[in-house]
């Protein structure tokens, strides 16, 4: 007799298949309304969701509100490219610094439109039946690549804290927290953030070396 419940990994899975459609419905909002823009309109939602060929139902679960994606589509068109910051090869600590103040800069240039960003993606999470994360991720694209180009240093372990750690220095909430909780000044917190997220990849790297120092001492000790 076959067993009806389906095994955790199938669920997973389904889950996961769930969560990827649904981004790629947000990036094809995404767009379609940079495109639109790009023909010199300020669409509205339904005309994104015309453009997207999806229903308007479905585009206002991802954008509440007009403001919501122009805001997201202004930070997508005019985040510059990761390889205008950092190249491989080249310092990790200072790449990440650069990337942390180039996207912060991109997005608290429009605090208001930071705010409302923030609001669309909490109202996207509150609606959602399964509250599950939604966001575009945009900083991934930039602490990703930097983290990884030191797989022959860090653990994939390492690396994956890493990650999750400097998520928290860029973007939006790193923002509304330093200004909002923080009380700091524009400028003070882009140094803020880029000087966070600079400590948090040097204390990565310290880390495995003083692992690796203790892991010498213990091998010279067991030799002699």
């Amino acid at each position: 007799m076959s067993n009806s419940t389906s095994s955790p990994s199938v669920r997973d899975g389904d889950t996961q298949g769930r969560a990827n459609q649904r981004l790629r419905t947000r990036q094809a909002l995404l767009d379609a309304a940079v495109a639109l823009r790009d023909e010199g309109l300020n669409p509205t939602v339904a005309q994104v969701a015309e453009r997207a060929r999806v229903s308007r139902a479905t585009a206002y679960r991802y954008f509440p509100s007009p403001e919501a994606l122009i805001s997201e589509t202004a930070t997508d068109r005019d985040m510059p490219p990761l390889e205008q910051l950092w190249q491989p090869g080249e310092d990790p600590v200072k790449g990440i610094g650069l990337a942390a103040n180039a996207l912060n800069t991109l997005l608290i240039e429009d605090e208001i439109a930071l705010h409302v960003m923030e609001r669309s993606f909490m109202t996207v999470w509150l609606d959602s039946e399964t509250h599950e994360p939604l966001r575009p991720g945009r900083r991934m694209s930039y602490v990703a690549p930097i983290v990884d180009s030191l797989k022959d240093v860090l653990s994939p372990r390492a690396r994956k804290r890493l990650k999750q750690a400097l998520s928290i220095v860029m973007g939006t909430e790193a923002l509304i927290a330093v200004r909002d909780i923080g009380q700091a000044s524009i400028e003070e917190s882009l140094d803020t953030a880029a000087w966070a997220a600079r400590a948090l990849m040097r204390q990565a790297l310290e880390e495995d070396e003083q692992a690796r120092r203790k892991r010498k001492a213990r091998s010279v000790a067991s030799s002699e």
